[in-house]
Order: C-alpha cells, then sequence, then structure tokens
C-alpha cells in the first residue's frame, strides 16, 4: 500500500526489520485497482539479470475493485474481472522470471461498514463498499492463489 512507509506504517517496520538484508521496495498506488496495476506492472518490475531478481512480490488489491458499482463506478472491477487481473498479473511475473513461488496475494482486508460509511457521508456519497462483497473478493483472491500455485495472505479472514 502508497501509505505503507509512513512512520509506524507495516512496510516501514518490515524494511527495518530486514535491513542489510534485503532491500523493501514498495510500488503501492492509493486508489488503484487491478484493471489500472496490471497495465502499469511492466513499468515497475522488468525482466533483469538474476541480482535484480526479487526475494518476492506481494499483490495486495481488492478493496478498490470491489467498491459497489452503482455507487463508485469508477473503482470498481466486476468479481471475474478481478480474478482475471490479479492471475493475469501473476503470469507476467513469471514471464519475467519471477517464480511463482516467490508471489503472495494479500486478500483485501474487512471493511467495518459503520466507519466507512461515517467517511463516505464526509465526502457526499453513500456507503459504496460492503464486507460481505469484500469476502467474495476475498475468496476470488485465494482461489487465484491456489489456481496459480501461489502463496496468499488472507487478511481478511485473519483480521474478521
Amino acid at each position: 500500500m502508497q501509505f505503507s512507509f509512513q512512520q509506524g506504517g507495516w512496510g516501514a517496520s518490515l524494511a527495518d526489520k530486514l535491513v542489510r538484508k534485503c532491500d523493501v521496495l514498495n510500488r503501492g498506488f492509493s486508489g488503484y485497482n487491478t484493471r489500472w496495476a496490471k497495465i502499469i506492472l511492466p513499468r515497475l518490475i522488468r525482466k533483469g539479470n538474476s541480482l535484480d531478481i526479487p526475494v518476492a512480490v506481494t499483490i495486495f488489491f481488492g478493496a478498490n475493485d470491489s467498491a459497489l458499482k452503482d455507487e463508485n463506478p469508477k473503482q470498481h472491477i466486476p468479481l471475474e474481472e478481478y480474478a482475471a487481473n490479479l492471475k493475469s498479473m501473476v503470469q507476467y511475473l513469471k514471464s519475467v522470471d519471477i517464480p511463482e513461488n516467490r508471489v503472495i496475494l494479500i486478500t483485501p482486508t474487512p471493511l467495518c461498514e459503520t466507519a466507512w460509511e461515517k467517511e463516505c457521508i464526509i465526502q457526499g456519497c453513500k456507503l459504496n463498499r460492503l464486507n460481505s462483497v469484500v469476502g467474495e473478493y476475498a475468496n476470488a483472491c485465494l482461489q487465484v492463489a491456489q489456481d496459480c500455485g501461489t502463496d496468499v495472505l488472507d487478511l481478511w479472514t485473519l483480521m474478521q
């Protein structure tokens, strides 16, 4: 996530723990969905020499994709396309010599609807996401990981 390297963020903590062992790079783009990420992925990770092969690549999408179509058509991605986009990203990584055992899919996190609805009201819109819908996207992410042979971190289940 784009803001994970802010003070106290999980990205900053991870980079601190791994200092002098490996570089932790963040390529998160706040507000992006899998459709947009699939397009820019080749600009972020390219085929290089063996020294450039990442130890791991995480793919963490679904919160924006799962936005309700009628309330947030800009970010919404249909469930089937979301799954296809994740598969496409894994296949692209394989094509640039990053094996599936170095790819970790991360499910979207659960949504606290009451807190999110307050944010929506502040922004002048209606509730545009539902936890039950996010759960469908989390399940799709789990299925893609199984289909592609990647590891998966199921944050949706762990945080329920």
